[in-house]
């Protein structure tokens, strides 16, 4: 048997690896942007919305190659 996850058991539901890695790095996303905001970092960001999808993609590779290989 390989190590690859095909999906995640909880009792009997049965979720893709890509939801709880998606929904961490929403998550850390959303505490990255309000720290950015409060800090009044953003105002130097163009591009906010391209801006949040970038560090949602960024977490979304860190948290695949360090926690949950999909």
């Amino acid at each position: 048997m390989s190590d690859i996850p095909h999906e995640l058991a909880f009792g009997d539901l049965y979720l893709s690896p890509l939801l709880p890695v998606f929904s961490v790095a929403l998550l850390a996303t959303w505490i990255t942007v309000l720290l950015l905001n409060k800090l009044r970092l953003s105002r130097y960001i163009m591009l906010p919305s391209l801006t949040f999808l970038t560090l949602m993609a960024f977490y979304m590779l860190l948290l695949d190659a360090f926690w949950l290989t999909i």
